[in-house]
C-alpha cells in the first residue's frame, strides 16, 4: 500500500514537472503571436487614422500568414524535442481550440459583417486571457495563471470603452502581457536544460 502511494505521487510529480517543461515551451509562441498580432495592430490603427492603404482585412491575414510561418518552425524546433510530453500536447490543444475559435470569429464572425470590428480586440483578449489561465493552471505557474486577469479586465475596458485606442491598447498589452511573459518561459527552460546538462 506504501508503495502505490510513493508510485502515485513520483507520478504526479513527474506529471507537474512535464507540466512546466511544456508551459517553458510556449514562451516561443508567446514571442511570434505577440509580435505579429501586435505589429498588425498597430498598422491596422495607422491604417485607420492615416488613411492608409491596403485594408485592414489584408493586413490580418498577412499577420496570420506570417504567425502561423513562425508557429509552424516552433511545432518543428519542439518535435526535435527526445519526449512529447502529454502535458505539452494539453498545452498545445487548448492554445490550437482558441487559435480555431479566433480564426472563425476572423474570417467568419468579421469577414462577413456578424461582428463588428471594434468589439474584436476586446474577444480576442478574453480568449487570450482564458488561454494565459489554462497555462498557468496546467504548469502550476501561478504568475503565468494570474496574467490572464489583465488580459480579462483589459477586454472589459474595451468592451465598455470601445474607440480606436482599444488597438493601441491590445498592442501594448501583447507586450506587457505576452511577449514578456514569453521571453520569461524561454529563459526558464534554458535554466532546465542547464541544469539536466543538454
Amino acid at each position: 500500500m506504501k508503495n502505490d502511494a510513493k508510485n502515485d505521487l513520483a507520478y504526479i510529480r513527474e506529471l507537474m514537472l512535464d507540466t512546466r517543461r511544456a508551459a517553458c515551451l510556449s514562451g516561443g509562441y508567446f514571442i511570434v503571436w505577440g509580435i505579429a498580432v501586435g505589429a498588425a495592430l498597430l498598422v491596422t490603427w495607422l491604417q485607420l487614422t492615416q488613411d492608409w492603404a491596403p485594408t485592414p482585412f489584408i493586413t490580418w491575414t498577412a499577420c496570420f500568414v506570417l504567425g502561423s510561418l513562425g508557429n509552424f518552425y516552433l511545432v518543428r524546433q519542439d518535435m526535435r524535442e527526445p519526449v512529447q510530453a502529454p502535458a505539452g500536447r494539453l498545452i498545445g490543444m487548448v492554445w490550437l481550440a482558441l487559435g480555431v475559435t479566433q480564426l472563425i470569429l476572423f474570417f467568419a464572425g468579421l469577414g462577413t459583417g456578424a461582428i463588428p470590428g471594434q468589439h474584436m480586440p476586446a474577444l480576442f483578449c478574453a480568449l487570450i486571457g482564458t488561454g494565459v489561465f489554462l497555462t498557468g493552471v496546467l504548469a502550476g505557474y501561478p504568475w503565468l495563471r494570474n496574467l490572464a486577469f489583465g488580459w480579462w479586465l483589459g477586454s472589459v475596458v474595451m468592451f465598455v470603452w470601445p474607440g480606436l485606442y482599444v488597438l493601441l491598447l491590445m498592442s501594448l498589452m501583447l507586450l506587457i502581457l505576452y511577449v514578456v511573459p514569453g521571453t520569461i518561459l524561454i529563459r526558464m527552460k534554458q535554466r532546465q536544460q542547464a541544469a539536466a546538462g543538454v
